[in-house]
């Protein structure tokens, strides 16, 4: 179970580093790609010494991690465009709930089993990450921007249900670390094309908060997939299980880091919604 905290809690840090960033006016899409390479750099030292890179092309699982690398960073330009547009909380709220494609990914493609405790696990969760993020103040948001939120809850579902399909069709018996070198190291790629796209100036990415930012970045942002996957493999549990339990914990911790730490206001619903997640966790590994 501890691989399953450590993805909760490297999770949760992602969020806590972007909120570092801002703070301290760090050019994002800069900080992503040194964050990129750091995770690239971390796989590769924990991976196969035996394996040459030159050997990559010819792994089982080498297609899917360009496709998942890819669509990493695609999200996260999605994410971006849909706070400007959309509002903050309803994308949060399709980031959160996208959750939900992998676990009924899971049940299908899989045949996990679905059982009268699994399902009333599986409504607390969703109640829990709605109840979570729930704010009372309007956020303005935009009808001809909506379909910005649906195509980040199908896209990080995606991706999501993509991670699974690699994990049970490649890495179950291993390789995890190489598959998220080049995972990550096709995201550093496509953000090198978009600096060029933008006409943006390289030497800005050796800025010292740039490069502390985005390697801090980096580091939990590969201790997620990493332990993700481990979860997927060791705990023990369902893979539908694994997905709710990491994103309810994501959520509460993110909630409750923001209280602590950022100082945030927390009304009764958000309480609620934490107390649904407790309850939640509690019934779908029991």
């Amino acid at each position: 179970m501890l691989h399953l905290l450590f993805a909760i809690l490297s999770s949760a840090g992602i969020f806590v580093c972007f909120k570092y960033l801002e703070r301290y006016k760090v050019d994002i899409l800069l900080a992503i790609i040194i964050n990129y390479i750091t995770a690239s750099v971390c796989g590769f030292l924990l991976s196969d010494p035996k394996l040459e890179i030159t050997q990559l092309i010819h792994q089982s699982w080498f297609n899917i991690s360009i496709v998942i690398g890819i669509a990493f960073i695609v999200v996260f330009f999605i994410i971006g465009r849909s706070t400007q547009k959309a509002g903050i909380s309803i994308t949060t709220l399709a980031s959160k709930m996208s959750f939900i494609l992998p676990m009924i990914f899971s049940i299908v493609f899989y045949n996990e089993a679905i059982s009268a405790q699994k399902v009333i696990g599986f409504i607390l969760a969703i109640s829990a990450v709605l109840l979570s993020i729930h704010k009372g103040q309007n956020d303005g948001i935009r009808r001809k921007y909506l379909w910005l939120p649906v195509l980040l809850f199908f896209g990080a579902g995606t991706v999501d249900s993509l991670v699974k399909y690699a994990q049970e069709e490649y890495l179950s018996s291993g390789g995890k670390e190489m598959f998220s070198t080049l995972l990550f190291g096709i995201a550093a790629i496509s953000g090198f094309i978009v600096l060029v796209l933008k006409k943006q100036d390289f030497r800005l990415l050796f800025k010292q908060k740039v490069l502390i930012g985005g390697t801090i970045l980096g580091l939990v942002n590969f201790g997620s997939l990493h332990f993700l996957i481990a979860s997927l493999n060791h705990s023990g549990l369902d893979s539908s299980i694994v997905f709710s339990i990491v994103n309810i914990g994501i959520v509460s911790i993110s909630v409750l880091i923001g209280i602590g730490v950022f100082h945030e206001k927390l009304n009764k619903i958000n309480l609620l919604g934490i107390v649904l997640a407790i309850i939640a966790i509690f019934i779908l590994t029991n």
